[in-house]
């Protein structure tokens, strides 16, 4: 009858954790995988870090957007107009709150941009390393 959140499995918790591949990179090192795999990952961390930015622009312009609002609802009651000044405060406020909320989610979503960048340059480091390595063996012939 009542509706009680589901509390998560432990199996489902491990698979998806086992799932995690960016995770397992970090815990293991990118000398553990592939080179098709690591490139794979690549693509991946690169494309979490062009989603965190575009996520970062939209907060900020929401954001900017409310400080705009601020302004006009002062101005507004500077004038004297107090039905402008109430929608303008309103909407500064519903602004605010959905930059903070966006803030949030993407935080929650997705690691810090630093965390992101050093998996990216890792994982370029290690295929840099293995480019190497195979242009000494292919130059030893």
């Amino acid at each position: 009858m009542f509706f009680r959140k589901k509390s998560p499995d432990i199996f489902e918790r491990l698979e998806q954790e086992a799932s995690d591949e960016l995770r397992l990179l970090d815990d293991l090192g990118p000398q553990q995988f592939g080179t098709e795999h690591l490139m794979e990952l690549h693509a991946k961390v690169c494309e979490q870090i062009t989603l965190q930015q575009r996520h970062q622009r939209i907060s900020l312009s929401i954001g900017a957007a409310g400080a705009g609002w601020v302004l006009l609802g002062g101005i507004a009651f500077l004038m004297g107009f107090q039905i402008l000044t109430i929608i303008a405060f309103g909407l500064a406020v519903a602004s605010f709150a959905t930059f903070l909320g966006l803030l949030l989610f993407s935080a929650q979503r997705f690691q810090t941009i630093g965390h992101l960048n050093h998996t990216r340059h890792s994982i370029e480091d290690e295929l840099r390393s293995r480019r190497d390595k195979q242009r000494e063996r292919t130059g030893d012939w």
